[in-house]
């Protein structure tokens, strides 16, 4: 495969997770706000205006976080394949980087999920590496069984 058509087939799907990341975060979170906003309302006489600009801030703050992450980290793993239509480095090199990326990426996340858990982070970072894999592995059979 080109690498130009992993990296159109890549930022197409960057594109596609930041824009679905931040608009449904950003429906579900005002809805949340909202919501918590009128129950205020109701056992209160009066909800300080900071509440409301407190909420506005959030709902933005979340769904740019939301957008954002997963196209930025795809963007990171789709950087070699720029580097092979670049010439600077070969396609089976690109292959090799961003998968050891993914990996490396996954296990970092599963670490710190493993602390916001306060368990034992090494667990939830190789169950995390191993969901990867699993992953790779079926999307492969797919293909191989497709023949594509």
């Amino acid at each position: 495969i080109k690498p130009e058509v992993i990296l159109l087939a890549g930022f197409g799907a960057c594109l596609a997770m930041g824009v679905s990341g931040f608009f449904g975060a950003f429906m579900a979170e005002k809805a949340e706000r909202e919501r918590h906003l009128k129950d205020m309302e109701a056992t209160r006489n009066h909800v300080d205006p900071i509440h409301y600009e407190a909420a506005r801030f959030v709902v933005i703050y979340v769904a740019l976080i939301d957008g954002l992450s997963p196209a930025l980290t795809a963007i990171i793993l789709l950087t070699p394949f720029i580097f092979v239509s670049m010439k600077i480095i070969s396609i089976s090199s690109a292959y090799f980087i961003s998968a050891s990326l993914s990996l490396a990426v996954l296990f970092l996340l599963g670490i710190y999920l493993g602390k916001i858990a306060k368990e034992n982070g090494w667990i939830y970072g190789v169950t995390m590496v191993a969901v990867g894999a699993l992953t790779s592995l079926i999307i492969f059979f797919i293909q191989l069984f497709l023949g594509t």
